[in-house]
């Protein structure tokens, strides 16, 4: 019978891209991990990794063996959690991923009232890059996350996570204030702020985003800054650096104020969902999160901060 170890060694790598990556999050040497493939693949008698790759990649082979893995963990976790909750009690540890300037709106009341429900629970918070979110549940290092969604740049379906969204939010362009393009409150097109500096981050949803909105607008944006943090962006959007695209629940830079410009005939809007892993649904620690979000959710949208969203996963 395979060991489930040296399973959970091969999908790290895969999703890591190297050997010596995966070794250095799962705190092994790269020997360790490599010995310990060598030996997998001799149990399989199939090669899995394609070392002639200049990266650590999966063979055919190993990828189909790695999808397999990701049901037999999500059937173990499964089983641990109905172990756990057969006596009723939440405890044991929550870690739960907050994006960075994005979810304290949101996750924190949750997290407020979960903690004052279950005062046996551990409840830690890690910040994360709004992109990284879903891949560090799924590889086990946090057991819940905000993430975000953009209809217009459709993303590959991560296995073994279970996705339920929570609220939507508008996305408008951020100009610097007194922009002669902010007077009034009527929506503008896209195409009038072409010859705007732009502030982007090509590697990010938000980014890729904006480079498609522009794209359909007709025009190549003059990025002038690739950062992805909005806070830093919103800083030099008030100091006249150029414009941006900023969701509504990203709260202002406390001193630098920046105009929010409703874009016209395009209307998009970001998707928050919360993302645990399939096999941890039934835990008592998941079980209990869920509802103290979902309550967090309703009372954002009472307050006219989300635009709402269908549950589901």
């Amino acid at each position: 019978m395979l060991d489930v170890r040296k399973l959970v060694l091969l999908r790290e790598v895969g999703a890591r891209g190297s050997i010596a990556a995966a070794a250095q999050a799962l705190n092994y040497t790269r020997s360790a991990v490599s010995q310990q493939l060598s030996a997998l693949e001799a149990e399989t008698g199939v090669a899995l990794l394609d070392r002639g790759s200049k990266r650590a990649e999966l063979t055919a082979a190993g990828r189909l063996l790695v999808t397999h893995t990701e049901r037999v963990l999500a059937e173990l976790e499964a089983a641990q959690a109905q172990l756990l909750g057969r006596d009723g009690r939440v405890v044991g540890e929550l870690r739960v991923g907050v994006p960075l300037h994005e979810g304290p709106a949101l996750l924190v009341p949750a997290l407020t009232r979960l903690r004052g429900r279950h005062p046996e629970l551990r409840i830690t918070l890690h910040g994360v890059a709004p992109d990284e979110g879903r891949q560090t549940v799924r590889l086990g290092r946090l057991d819940a996350v905000l993430a975000a969604g953009y209809p217009q740049v459709p993303e590959a379906r991560v296995p073994g996570l279970y996705e339920e969204e929570l609220v939507s939010d508008r996305i408008r362009l951020a100009v610097p204030p007194g922009h002669h393009l902010a007077r009034g409150d009527g929506p503008r097109d896209l195409a009038d702020f072409a010859e705007e500096p732009w502030l982007l981050d090509r590697t990010s949803r938000l980014g890729r985003l904006a480079l498609h909105l522009c794209a359909d607008a007709g025009f190549v944006p003059d990025v002038v800054s690739d950062i992805g943090d909005m806070q830093a962006v919103f800083g030099l959007v008030s100091l006249g650096w150029g414009v941006a695209l900023a969701p509504d629940l990203v709260p202002d830079r406390p001193g630098h104020p920046v105009a929010r410009i409703p874009l016209k005939g395009i209307g998009p809007v970001r998707h928050i969902t919360l993302v645990v892993r399939e096999g941890t649904l039934n835990s008592p620690p998941v079980a209990a999160l869920l509802p103290a979000v979902r309550e967090a959710a309703d009372e954002l949208r009472a307050s006219g901060a989300g635009e709402g969203g269908a549950r589901g996963g």
